[in-house]
């Protein structure tokens, strides 16, 4: 008697929860229930990921990627271009560690950290940096460049290298590289990456024409194209006699 009682008193409870879920209220019950769910396996699935720019480790949310690890190592031989208005002016050599021998293809400069040397007539004294834009160089400032710019597009090439193209401002520009917080309207800069096959970095090609003519470095142009190779393949440099 007693079990008929309680399978009565079970049934007419699911009856009950039926009718009351087919009601608004419990229609709304079920809604939030669900969504519920939802957000907290969501946010278990997100702590089980990790954060990055990535949902998985295989699908990245970024439409690009680069590395400058090699840049970073260095150790490599290195050209530097600037050309500034109608002027080419042309920097290469190599560097191991915090050292470098290079030329402009008439004078052969020595670096050592902030230390700067140039060779007269068999001589090496000391001189300014020669080099324009300098911070342009630190690769820890490409970095900082490149994550503040805007991407714009990027070109796979039958070779397997990419090309990766950004604009940044010119008021991100001066924040970054000299500290200052201004609001200019200028035309935007641009800088491009190009990657082998193996996603190195080998070149970054600087427009920074705006940037440069609120510096009052040139009037109509300024771009700079760091090229890179022979990654890892440099033995010491000397320090000049």
């Amino acid at each position: 008697m007693d079990e008929n009682k309680d399978f009565n008193s079970s049934s007419d409870s699911k009856d009950k929860f039926r009718n009351f879920m087919k009601t608004p209220r419990g229609k709304a019950v079920l809604f939030f229930g669900i969504y519920l769910i939802f957000f907290i396996g969501l946010a278990i699935f997100s702590r089980v990921v990790g954060t990055g720019n990535s949902i998985s480790p295989q699908l990245n949310i970024t439409p690009y990627s680069y590395s400058l690890n090699q840049i970073s190592n260095h150790n490599y031989h290195y050209r530097y271009q600037y050309q500034i208005d109608d002027s080419t002016i042309a920097f290469e050599g190599d560097r191991v560690g915090n050292k470098s021998l290079f030329s402009d293809g008439i004078i052969s400069y020595y670096q050592k950290e902030d230390l700067f040397m140039r060779n007269q007539d068999g001589l090496w004294v000391k001189c300014d940096n020669p080099y324009i834009f300098p911070s342009l160089l630190d690769d820890s400032i490409m970095n900082t460049l490149i994550s503040s710019a805007t991407y714009v597009s990027k070109t796979e090439l039958a070779s397997g290298e990419e090309e990766v193209n950004f604009e940044i401002s010119t008021t991100t520009l001066v924040k970054i590289l000299d500290g200052i917080v201004i609001d200019l309207d200028d035309p935007v800069n641009t800088i491009q990456l190009k990657k082998n096959s193996d996603g190195e970095v080998v070149e970054i090609h600087y427009d920074l024409t705006s940037y440069a003519i609120y510096h009052g470095s040139c009037t109509s142009q300024f771009q700079l194209i760091l090229s890179y190779s022979n990654f890892g393949e440099n033995s010491e440099i000397q320090d000049p006699a």
